[in-house]
């Protein structure tokens, strides 16, 4: 297998996974069968289920050719900050200005902290950027990975699947025990990213199809329960259990069939230049859609919010993608290779 096949399918999956989400976004709000189905089966929950197998695989493909922590730190940050840092900047706009297409929002000095820093659902503030739930998440996924990476002499991989299982299972208990709800949501998003790493080292050879199997078990096993007592036991104001369910099953599936079938993974669906760069601006599609909807639709038609929004986010993620993201990862390499000198870099065993 290719590093170019590798890099392709996986940017395929980035933009399946940004189409989903978009799906789940333009039409939950709506009426007719389409909002009927994306209630029922949650693309979006899907979505951001696949962002974290993904993300699990490419973070130590990143690092195949050696660790350096301040390195590590200065790419992640300048590939996610800087892009949403630019998203903020129309709603302070609007704000100040009352100029704009969508509705002037009215934010209190400490929404926009709170937004700035990523905080705004852990500190009760409104979201500016609704999408942008997932990201200290992602970040958390980042700063994880690093821990064990600097620290693991041996066996990364192992010690972070075992470290989160224990942790799923304390939840679980804890739960049981107190009567009190665990956001099991957020705990499976860090083990899917650990399940993409797995993902990762069986592409590699690192690890054999018998253990990645009995991994993806471990997974199912606790994801099942998990989800039960967070859904069903305790339940979800707006989501019941199998609605939470299927989506993570679906996007499993989904993540394994591309992962372990030669043919899915080389398919024209996956593997063609067109797909590989809708999955390069998946993340500025993932960011954009929201507000560029918002806008669209408080200007238009009901029956043309929806293609119009879809061109529009297109387009506007194209144009991010290569004025801010591109740029941003630029400054961060620029700015470790200033810095890389004053961290040792490691050899990160996986397996």
């Amino acid at each position: 297998m290719t590093t170019a096949n590798r890099i392709a399918y996986i940017d395929g999956l980035r933009f399946v996974a940004a189409g989903m989400v978009l799906l789940q976004h333009y039409f939950e709000h709506r009426t007719g069968f389409m909002m009927r189905v994306v209630t029922t089966l949650q693309p979006g929950v899907a979505g951001v289920a696949l962002f974290f197998f993904v993300s699990g695989f490419i973070i130590p493909f990143s690092v195949s050719r050696g660790f350096n922590p301040i390195d590590f730190a200065i790419r992640r940050v300048s590939r996610i900050y800087p892009l949403y840092l630019v998203c903020l900047v129309p709603f302070g706009l609007y704000q100040l200005t009352g100029f704009g297409l969508a509705a002037r929002p009215d934010f209190s000095s400490e929404t926009w902290v709170a937004a700035a820093l990523l905080l705004s659902e852990y500190v009760g503030e409104k979201p500016i950027i609704g999408a942008a739930w997932t990201l200290p998440l992602e970040f958390l996924w980042y700063g994880i990975f690093a821990a064990f990476a600097s620290t693991g002499r041996s066996g990364v991989a192992a010690q972070l699947e075992w470290t989160i299982a224990g942790i799923t299972l304390l939840a679980l208990a804890f739960t049981m025990t107190t009567g009190l709800r665990v956001p099991a949501g957020r705990i499976f998003m860090l083990y899917a990213a650990v399940i993409g790493y797995k993902a990762f080292l069986l592409t590699e050879g690192s690890l054999s199809l018998r253990q990645f199997m009995r991994s993806i078990a471990i997974f199912a096993g606790l994801l099942i329960p998990s989800f039960y007592i967070a859904f069903s036991v305790h339940s979800h104001d707006r989501v019941p259990f199998a609605q939470a369910l299927y989506p993570w099953l679906f996007s499993l599936a989904l993540f394994l069939s591309v992962v372990l079938l030669p043919r899915v993974r080389n398919s024209a669906v996956l593997a063609n230049p067109l797909t590989a760069y809708l999955g390069a601006i998946s993340y500025s599609i993932y960011l954009i859609h929201g507000p560029t909807y918002d806008a669209v639709r408080s200007i238009t038609w009901p029956t043309w919010t929806i293609p119009i929004s879809v061109i529009a986010t297109f387009v506007l993620a194209s144009l991010t993608y290569q004025f801010v993201e591109r740029r941003g990862i630029d400054l961060g390499r620029a700015l470790s290779r200033r810095l890389k000198h004053r961290a040792p870099t490691l050899a990160v065993r996986h397996a």
